[in-house]
């Protein structure tokens, strides 16, 4: 007698309608072990994802939250352990098989409403890339479910619509149109999924219901060659109905091959159907020999991947497709499988994942992910290898474009946490240098000029502007702080700046500008400071002579975000390019050459492209590098551009201006204010000095009550812990609407210093300033309203008055 799959033994007694009612209790058992035979890998994956899910989220989501969903998922799948065990140990064949399914749709509905929590307790609703992390896992095992749960479609209902139907609930809660967007997707991926899940159960249910039918059919044929048999034994008996019974037993015959017939053809059809889903889907699906040498059968979707057609699968192997570094880390891993076999019992359910570059038919890199196992015969055997490839271009482009933001944003942070010392170091440093610089220039005056001491003068003046340079430069790379402004002609700057690095030098410097070169809205002390940067690097590149070419022309950036790399807006720029034949930068220095203090020189500071790259930074531009070992470097600068601006004139040469009336100093060092005074009164004007705002207002009401005003107010910007200048001088307009004011800090770049006339001064002198510095600042303030750097002379009628730029000396 024959038996079923599951040893149950198949009666000749059993009637059609028993046999049906017996034919779907073994349609249940043969899916119920099915859906248990895939359940450990489920458990599986539902714990490492859920463990990913964890690891990800715990920074954007509430540790309490996180480990309470991965406890529930621990939890269902030592539930789901406990209930494959039981399975079997369970006697077979199974007496009550619908009572095993339901079971397994409710463990699978438990699982669902666990993963489905994650979407609404775990929403990262300020995060969009811990969004779609979490909405490619849920849709990632909302597709597993599609092939774990194949064989009973309610089971695959009852995990995916909890699983993923509430992550889609919150994209639409979230209102806006991006997160409505991924609804929607969310929604048709569910439909699709659904569509898929639902086809290959009906797949898997015809082959399951064909399987037994044949079983059935096979039993039937069985029985009438028993039947025969007993009629043969008769046949001597009867010998006059052996003929009609021999015609009755060939009639059935006849009838059962053809039954048979009609199911091999259903057989075949469904292999037709699975084939044609393997050859239509975009992964590729291949099997190769143990060696890793041949491929025996390659999907059509390799033709979407890397170009080749169907008539060259024959001719490609792994060497062609894969490059060598690629191909000697698939047969390591080969290996590995091959070696752990041996040494491990039979797992069907291993499989490593590798990511390989692979080579496009048209030379073209693909990245894909290949995840591959051995292949085994019906003794568990190896005979090949088995395994799916899918493509990870863009996902890898995309986790290299965020590596390189990374980097960005790190060493924006580092410029901006060492800038922040840096401005406080600078700022003491300039009060410091007010007092030296001051009285040196004061001395130099009052001392004659062929006074013996007066080359030591010079000698402390020169240092001392030294100073002021290096403390411009940790300035201008310090937290806060915009440039002075004003609309600069980029070829005059090019050539003085030029000029004025290479004096005394052997090197050649070729410089090309567009004749119609835009003009730039910048700070010129700041932008000289930068081409001063960058040819003084390339004169030390260059120690034993050689050339430099400097390139500056228009260009205009439509599309940057598409076309270019260039992190800047759309719109017109001066592009300047500066090249020498240098020893040029190694590789691994430079990512780190505008970080502060970095240098590779003895004597160097680490501050010249630091400040170089604040300085480019805060007018907008950007500042790129490309440089080889031997083969010189090339820094290549963009600066938004003015095309219709005029340039703002050259400052004149000023010399000590005398006057008189009386001014206000406030300043909370008592060094600045005792050198401020006396520079003062070296030009002729009655001084008062004033601590803090307090004091200063002070001083003010006892002038005005005395009808002897001061005709002039220098109010330093920041004093701690007291009244400091933009306080002071808003109670000053309170007490007179007509007060003249200017405004002194050692942070020059402190955007009160850039935007002065907006506070209601009138104008800036920066720190460290000299006695000329001070005495023509004064001078234009109160005789003059045109700044002289518009190029006035001392005759020209009053006007508006501007300020005055220290580094224009």
């Amino acid at each position: 007698m024959l038996t079923r799959p599951d040893s149950t033994p198949i009666r000749p007694s059993e009637t059609p309608s028993s046999s049906s009612t017996h034919s779907l209790i073994e349609l249940r058992r043969k899916q119920i072990h099915q859906l248990f035979s895939l359940v450990p890998m489920a458990i599986l994956a539902s714990i490492i994802n859920g463990g990913l899910v964890a690891f990800i989220l715990m920074d954007v989501i509430a540790s309490t939250v996180v480990s309470g969903w991965i406890i529930g998922i621990v939890g269902i799948n030592i539930l789901w352990s406990g209930l494959v065990l039981a399975y079997r140990r369970a006697s077979k064949p199974l007496l009550h098989p619908s009572r095993w399914m339901t079971w397994f749709v409710a463990g699978n509905s438990a699982s669902g409403l666990i993963w489905g929590m994650a979407g609404m307790a775990l929403y990262p609703s300020a995060s969009p890339s811990h969004q779609m992390f979490l909405a490619l896992v849920l849709g990632g095992m909302a597709a597993g479910s599609t092939a774990v749960h194949a064989a009973y479609f309610p089971a695959f209902l009852a995990y995916s619509l909890p699983t993923t139907l509430p992550l889609t609930y919150q994209f639409f809660a979230q209102g806006d149109p991006p997160h409505q967007a991924v609804g929607i997707m969310g929604f048709t991926f569910l439909a699709v999924i659904t569509v898929t899940a639902y086809r290959n159960f009906s797949m898997v249910k015809n082959t399951l219901t064909l399987e037994i039918e044949n079983f059935q059919l096979i039993n039937q044929l069985e029985q009438t060659h028993s039947q025969a048999e007993t009629l043969n034994r008769s046949l001597s008996k009867e010998i006059k109905n052996r003929i009609e019974i021999e015609k009755e037993l060939l009639h059935h015959k006849d009838h059962l091959e053809s039954l048979v017939g009609i199911r091999t053809a259903d057989l075949q059809k469904s292999e037709a159907r699975y084939r044609m889903v393997v050859e239509k889907i975009s992964d590729v699906i291949w099997v190769m020999d143990l060696e890793g040498s041949k491929f025996s059968y390659i999907s059509p979707s390799l033709e979407r991947l890397l170009g080749y057609s169907g008539h060259a699968f024959d001719t490609l192997s792994p060497d062609t497709i894969l490059m060598p570094d690629s191909m000697v880390t698939l047969r390591e891993a080969i290996k590995q499988e091959r070696a752990h076999h041996q040494s491990h019992t039979h797992d069907p359910n291993r499989s490593f994942l590798l990511v390989l570059e692979h080579q496009h038919r048209n030379g073209s890199s693909v990245w894909a992910e290949v995840r591959g196992s051995l292949l085994f015969d019906k003794s568990n055997v190896p005979i090949g290898i088995t395994g799916v490839t899918r493509d990870v271009t863009e996902r890898k482009k995309t986790e290299e474009e965020k590596q390189r933001l990374e980097a960005q944003l790190l060493r924006s942070q580092k410029l901006e946490s060492v800038g922040n010392l840096a401005g406080g170091i600078a700022h003491d440093f300039n009060n410091f240098l007010t007092t030296i610089l001051g009285n040196i220039t004061l001395t130099k005056q009052i001392l004659p000029s062929s006074n013996q001491p007066q080359p030591y003068l010079e000698r402390a003046e020169r240092a001392a502007l030294h100073a002021k340079h290096l403390t411009h430069q940790l300035l201008t790379f310090s937290k806060g702080g915009d440039p002075i402004k004003q609309t600069v002609a980029l070829h005059e700057l090019i050539k003085e700046s030029s000029e004025l690095a290479l004096s005394g030098s052997s090197l050649i410097c070729q410089t090309w500008a567009d004749p119609n070169l835009w003009t730039i809205e910048a700070d010129p002390g700041q932008i000289n400071q930068v081409m001063q940067n960058l040819l003084i690097n390339a004169i030390h590149a260059m120690p034993h002579g050689g050339s430099i070419t400097i390139h500056a022309e228009n260009i205009q950036l439509s599309d940057p975000d598409m076309r270019s790399p260039l992190p800047l807006s759309a719109g017109p720029y001066v592009k300047i390019t500066i090249t020498d034949e240098g020893i040029g930068i190694p590789e691994d220095h430079l990512p780190k050459i505008f970080e502060p203090y970095f240098t590779t020189k003895s004597a160097g500071q680490g501050l010249g492209l630091a400040s170089t790259y604040a300085i480019i930074k805060k007018h907008a531009g950007h500042v790129a590098v490309e440089s080889q070992v031997g083969g010189g470097t090339t820094f290549t600068l963009y600066f938004p551009a003015s095309p219709r601006a005029t340039p703002s004139p050259k400052p004149l040469n000023l010399d000590i201006r005398q006057g008189q009336g009386k001014i206000l100093v406030m300043d909370d060092e008592e060094s600045i204010r005792m050198m401020a005074g006396e520079m003062l009164s070296h030009c002729g004007y009655e001084v008062r000095m004033a601590k803090d705002g307090e004091e200063a207002l002070a001083l003010y009401q006892q002038a005005m009550d005395t009808h002897t005003p001061f005709l002039l107010v220098i109010l330093d910007l920041t004093v701690p812990g007291k009244l400091g200048g933009m306080g002071t001088l808003a109670r000053l307009r309170q007490l007179d609407p007509q007060v003249k004011a200017l405004v002194s800090s050692g942070y020059s770049n402190d955007p009160i210093m850039a935007n002065y006339a907006s506070h209601g001064f009138g104008g800036v002198i920066t720190k460290p300033y000299s006695l000329i510095e001070l005495s023509n600042m004064v001078h234009q303030r109160l005789w003059r309203q045109s700044p002289l750097a518009t190029g006035q002379t001392p005759s020209d009628p009053p006007g508006q008055m501007s300020s005055f730029s220290p580094s224009s000396h």
